[in-house]
């Protein structure tokens, strides 16, 4: 019996991957509002992992270098960590950093932040006490994630990564010569390949 062999070579493109994630999970949060917390909640943790799969696309296609040895090159000052690798894709597109407190760049911070939290949490402890009607149904118990996790954070958390990620975007395109870099920073194929089969003797 014959076999054959084939080679395939080409690109996947996570960030786009994990945009599909937020778009859906906003659309969901849209049409079925029950229970949206939950979607709001992936929506924002989402948007920051595509952003971050963003800033590692783009900085393999403008610096493939520093990003052939990106652990290494990102664990040293001045360019150590998310904060280093966010600058450093900024300087490499030839954008000056913007203000962390102002949109949209400051919800990138905001959803950093967030990000961090639920990575690393922790359990949250409440002891509340509050006078009601026995009429009136308790309050569910409120934590501090339900200040943080809303359906306006979600909706900006998706307009301002979209927004920030097509300014590097747009900056980067005239430094980059690949025709799937394409013209939007989240637009576009999830991948493209190429390959060839050939038939053992």
């Amino acid at each position: 019996m014959k076999t054959a062999r084939t080679v395939i070579e080409g690109e996947r493109f996570l960030h786009k991957e994990l945009w599909r994630i937020v778009l859906r999970q906003l659309d969901h949060a849209r049409n079925i509002p029950a229970g949206a917390f939950h979607n709001d909640l992936v929506t924002m943790t989402f948007a920051f992992h595509a952003l971050e799969a963003y800033l590692n696309y783009v900085g393999a296609k403008l610096a493939p270098d520093i990003w052939e040895n990106e652990r290494s090159f990102f664990q040293k000052e001045p360019y150590r960590g998310f904060d280093g690798m966010i600058r450093k894709v900024l300087e490499l597109a030839g954008i000056s950093e913007p203000d962390r407190s102002v949109r949209p760049y400051g919800t990138v911070w905001f959803l950093k932040g967030f990000r961090d939290l639920i990575a690393h949490g922790k359990t949250e402890k409440v002891a509340m006490t509050y006078e009601h009607s026995v009429e009136e149904e308790a309050l569910w118990m409120r934590t501090p994630l339900d200040d943080l996790v809303t359906v306006e954070k979600a909706e900006r958390a998706h307009d301002d990564i979209l927004e920030f990620a097509q300014q590097i975007h747009n900056a980067a395109r005239t430094k980059i010569d690949d025709v799937w870099f394409g013209s939007g920073a989240f637009d576009g194929p999830l991948q493209h390949s190429q390959g060839s089969s050939v038939i053992e003797p």
